[in-house]
């Protein structure tokens, strides 16, 4: 991989873009009365939520042992996805690789942005072959690749995913919505060494928590920081944030679930 530098990543009306930023995402009020919103006095969901998830991503900075900084929340892993070609692909010019097969909506979100979709074939193990990677990436110069795993449909983890990151020069989305399934480590623990990789998970799958829509991304501070300024104010909802963070409280119980499945 080359020297690594954000900036030549990046679409160039994204770096100039001012993220959206509620008046109290930055103030603390005591005793407030909100005026500013037009939102009503009364009732249970009467109030914007949090449009940063701060609470959240502090409960799930202190289980991964990042920062909070380095967490972005989307509306499902679907919405994290979208937004991460809309930050790095400029439409009409630059291409996604993903295996195939492989989970659908990385080239559908990649078709909607006008990128073209490369595939790279995997090999009679369902693995990928490293010289065809390595040619198909030299060739078509992909922005970003999208690495699922385990990988869905086929249900198996990559193996030597570092060797991936680091010989792509473009951005990584490492998607683990299944590694609670898996024996493999998370690549989070990659993210030190790794600045060009996003890993992406979700509390749609092991956690049970298909409904509340809610998809994690970790990465750099400056990566996390071009999503979080891309996406739409208050992207996850009251009831769905609370959820989520009511079930946090019993991670370890998840835990003993998934290995009796």
């Amino acid at each position: 991989m080359k020297e690594f530098n954000i900036n030549n990543l990046v679409r160039k009306n994204i770096l100039e873009l001012q993220p959206y930023v509620s008046f109290r995402d930055n103030n603390t009020f005591e005793n407030p009365v909100f005026l500013d919103a037009n939102e009503s006095a009364f009732g249970e969901l009467n109030r914007y939520p949090d449009s940063t998830q701060k609470e959240l991503k502090e409960k799930l900075a202190a289980m991964k042992n990042v920062s909070a900084k380095q967490i972005a929340v989307g509306n499902g892993s679907d919405e994290l996805i979208d937004l991460i070609v809309k930050v790095f692909c400029e439409p009409k010019k630059d291409a996604i690789l993903m295996m195939n097969p492989s989970f659908a909506m990385y080239g559908f979100y990649a078709s909607v942005n006008e990128n073209k979709v490369v595939k790279l074939n995997l090999d009679e193990n369902f693995g990928i072959d490293k010289e065809e990677f390595l040619k198909i990436s030299k060739e078509e110069k992909p922005k970003v690749f999208f690495l699922c795993s385990p990988n869905n449909p086929t249900g198996n983890s990559i193996e030597g995913i570092e060797f991936y990151i680091k010989n792509f020069n473009g951005i990584v989305v490492v998607d683990e919505a299944y590694i609670e399934f898996s024996e493999h480590k998370s690549c989070i623990e990659l993210l030190g060494k790794c600045p060009n990789l996003i890993v992406l998970q979700t509390f749609s799958k092991a956690w049970g928590m298909a409904g509340a829509r809610v998809g994690i991304a970790y990465s750099s501070q400056e990566i996390i920081k071009l999503i979080n300024t891309v996406k739409s104010p208050y992207n996850i909802n009251s009831l769905s944030l609370n959820k989520i963070m009511q079930l946090i409280n019993y991670k370890n119980i998840i835990e003993e679930n998934i290995k009796i499945l």
